[in-house]
């Protein structure tokens, strides 16, 4: 059974009513003068719109959207978000990023305003959504920093819970993909925006298995493994980004075709494909590269063995 996935990252849905002065705080005055100075000049409507068009166009059955579905994580930016998110026709995992839990609030208030349109149930348990024979399994690692950190956490309740799962759905033998907003590698990002408690995540995984992990956050497409195993890592630029002369940071998606064989004796495995699509400054979505692998389907769990062969570019 063949399955196409959308992943898509860091949309930063247009700011378009400023916040009260009930919702102020320092962090939040410094992102608004980020933004005001430079972001809303990068992150685009028209780009994202135009991702949005070569979705539809190219096809797929289900939306892995990894975070940062706004600026400043207001309740009135995570409602629009929550409109936006109704109104896509397909089927939708969705979890936050730092952008969206950008100080302490309430869930409800914030991307637990999602629940019901793709997002998690609640805080503490992982977003879950079967596609066909795959299973998508999302966490947050959005939490509120200091000023100028944008670093994350997940917690341990949802590792727990993102363990068992990838244990049941791997008994059930299905292709799992794990979603979660900074990227589970250290370097990808500065220090300040890295992920806090990193081995914890990534020994679950490990431990429990998983077909890939999609994440955002870098805003560049990448291709990496989970430390200590062949798990791939894959990343996407953001949904937003404008064109420029190169394609290397414009808004795009990845389009991942996963397909299952069945080798007799030899066991069977996941044939993947990762279709990198990128904007261009002529309005256009074009290829910009397709990094192929496959995945074994274990015998036994916990198994993470595999191998991956990327065949035209080790980085999207």
């Amino acid at each position: 059974m063949s399955a196409v996935l959308a992943h898509l990252s860091d949309p930063h849905l247009p700011l378009t009513i400023v916040p009260s002065h009930r919702e102020w705080a320092i962090k939040r005055i410094i992102s608004m003068i980020s933004w005001r100075f430079n972001r809303r000049h990068i992150h685009r409507s028209g780009a994202l719109a135009a991702v949005m068009r070569d979705i539809e166009a190219r096809g797929a059955d289900a939306l892995a959207i990894t975070g940062d579905l706004t600026n400043l994580g207001t309740r009135e930016e995570c409602l629009a978000a929550a409109r936006w998110l109704d109104r896509m026709p397909l089927p939708r995992a969705v979890i936050p990023g730092n952008h969206d839990t950008m100080i302490r609030a309430l869930w409800s208030d914030g991307p637990g305003l999602w629940r019901d349109v793709g997002g998690m149930p609640d805080e503490e348990t992982p977003v879950f959504l079967r596609v066909g024979d795959v299973a998508l399994i999302g966490v947050s690692s959005a939490v509120p920093s200091p000023p100028f950190f944008a670093s994350g956490r997940v917690s341990d309740i949802q590792i727990d819970r993102m363990e068992e799962l990838l244990r049941t759905t791997g008994e059930q033998g299905l292709c799992r993909v794990v979603m979660i907003h900074h990227p589970p590698r250290k370097g990808m990002v500065l220090w300040s925006k890295a992920l806090r408690g990193l081995d914890r995540f990534t020994d679950a995984v490990r431990s429990a298995g998983a077909e890939m992990v999609l994440h955002g956050h870098s805003h560049q497409g990448t291709f990496s493994t989970i430390p200590g195993s062949a798990i791939p890592v894959i990343g996407v630029t953001s949904a937003s980004h404008r064109p420029g002369r190169s394609l290397k940071r414009a808004a795009g998606w990845n389009r991942i075709s996963i397909h299952r064989e069945d080798g007799g004796e030899e066991g069977s495995g996941w044939r993947i494909s990762v279709e990198s699509r990128r904007l261009a400054p002529d309005g256009q979505l074009h290829d910009y590269g397709t990094t192929r692998f496959s995945r074994p389907i274990p015998r036994a769990l916990p198994r993470a063995a595999a191998t991956v062969r990327p065949t035209k570019e080790p980085a999207l």
